[in-house]
């Protein structure tokens, strides 16, 4: 076993594990950043094109439809030809799309150009997880993880710090042009970041009891994959809690100013202590969870029971009461996200060894499908009920069918099986050669 193995295995970090969450963080947040760029460049945007507002809507649409074609299909990519490679590939796309929007001229260029940057985004977070599993062991991939997820929050902080400011000055092309830089600056950052050989590194074969290597075939993968109960359970339980996850947050501003009557400023500080409690609540999950005796799926279901009981007190401030309004927007950020760092971290743990990539794919196409169903459930409720508040009870109850899924969940099902012996693509060629 080497010093970076031995090292891992410790209660320390190494430098290039630093390192290696650093590239994985800032890939990842570019994602964010390009896709919630056209969201705070639109209003500018499409008065130049001369573009309708629902025009500019389909492109936030555009997007979604791209990216959910491709997450799938980017994690069986990703265990195939490698998690640093797809996001590497991911980050390229996202650089060369972000560029040609700079010149886009008409409604249908730019419609086709964010539908193709939500397919090259497709395949960011299964080649994330699958390389934080390749870093780190059992014991800190949960922290690791945690530390990971709060570039989500991040991103839409650091688009609105420089966005509207190059719009007044210089104009959207120019906004465009800023923002291409980010994935430019990560594509280099990246390719120094996590170059080397991990500790644990990605696996490509499956060595028979006979000594021969056989590689499996990306659909060979899926029916692995599929035919997991774990995977199934993490499936449901990322429909429902991350689309009350998603459905809340898209919709708490607009019931803090409309339904209590805050201003708009009041309701975005109370979003900002949002945003805050949820960073740190992700970190504190992974290292809790790291830490512990106890099962990561016992503690992602306590962490998810936390959710309902702050979506009912959110849903429930008297009109008027600043303190109450604070307290628990805070309190459900961190019901909302908490949860977050737990089942992306199992996504790839139920996973056999050569399936990861696969596996957080199929279960992102669920979080996916809740991200976009849950707001639509919300307007539907809310044009039933006439009731802000009603709706958000319904969409309380989301997260407790999570927790029951999550009960059914166990790490040891990525085992079964386990007289198959997983080698990388160094041994796989060695093998194939004759050699072991």
């Amino acid at each position: 076993m080497n010093k970076m193995t031995n090292d891992s295995l410790g209660t320390k970090w190494t430098a290039k594990q630093f390192l290696v969450i650093a590239g994985i963080w800032f890939a990842f947040l570019i994602s964010f950043i390009t896709r919630l760029s056209w969201s705070t460049i639109m209003p500018s945007a499409i008065d130049s094109l001369h573009f309708t507002v629902q025009q500019g809507n389909t492109y936030l649409t555009a997007f979604y439809i791209g990216y959910a074609i491709t997450v799938l299909p980017g994690g069986m990519l990703a265990d195939k030809f490698g998690y640093r490679k797809l996001l590497m590939a991911a980050v390229l796309g996202n650089f060369i799309v972000m560029a040609a929007m700079i010149f886009m001229h008409g409604y249908w260029d730019g419609l086709a150009l964010r539908f193709i940057l939500g397919l090259v985004s497709g395949p960011d977070l299964s080649a994330c997880l699958g390389i934080i599993t390749e870093w780190f062991d059992g014991k800190k991939r949960a922290t690791a993880t945690g530390i990971f997820n709060t570039c989500t929050s991040f991103g839409l902080t650091v688009i609105n710090i420089y966005a509207p400011t190059v719009l007044v000055h210089y104009g959207w092309r120019a906004a465009f042009g800023v923002t291409a830089m980010f994935p430019l600056a990560a594509l280099i950052f990246c390719y120094f970041a996590l170059k080397g050989n991990p500790p644990f590194p990605q696996q490509f074969g499956i060595k028979e009891a006979n000594g021969n290597v056989a590689t499996e075939s990306v659909w060979s993968r899926l029916g692995g994959a599929i035919s997991n109960r774990s995977v199934w359970m993490l499936a449901i339980t990322g429909l429902f809690a991350t689309g009350a996850k998603w459905g809340v947050t898209n919709w708490a501003n607009l019931f803090m100013v409309k339904n209590l009557h805050f201003s708009l400023i009041t309701a975005g500080t109370a979003m900002s202590i949002y945003g805050i409690t949820s960073v740190i609540s992700m970190v504190v999950a992974g290292w809790i969870s790291d830490h512990s005796k106890w099962s990561r799926h016992t503690w992602a279901a306590i962490f998810m029971a936390i959710f309902t009981p702050t979506i009912i007190g959110f849903a429930l401030v008297p009109k008027g009461n600043l303190g109450l309004l604070y307290f628990w927007t805070g309190a459900m950020g961190v019901g909302a996200f908490m949860f977050s760092t737990i089942t992306n971290n199992l996504s790839v743990e139920v996973a056999p060894a050569d399936q990861r990539g696969t596996v957080s794919g199929f279960i992102n196409v669920f979080n996916q499908s809740g991200s976009f169903l849950a707001p639509i459930l919300l307007g539907a409720l809310l044009a039933g009920t006439g009731s802000y508040v009603t709706s958000f009870l319904v969409i309380s109850v989301f997260p407790l069918i999570a927790v029951v899924a999550l009960m059914f969940v166990r790490e040891s099902d990525a085992d079964k099986g386990a007289k198959k012996v997983v080698v990388n693509d160094e041994e796989a060629d060695t093998v194939a050669k004759g050699e072991l």
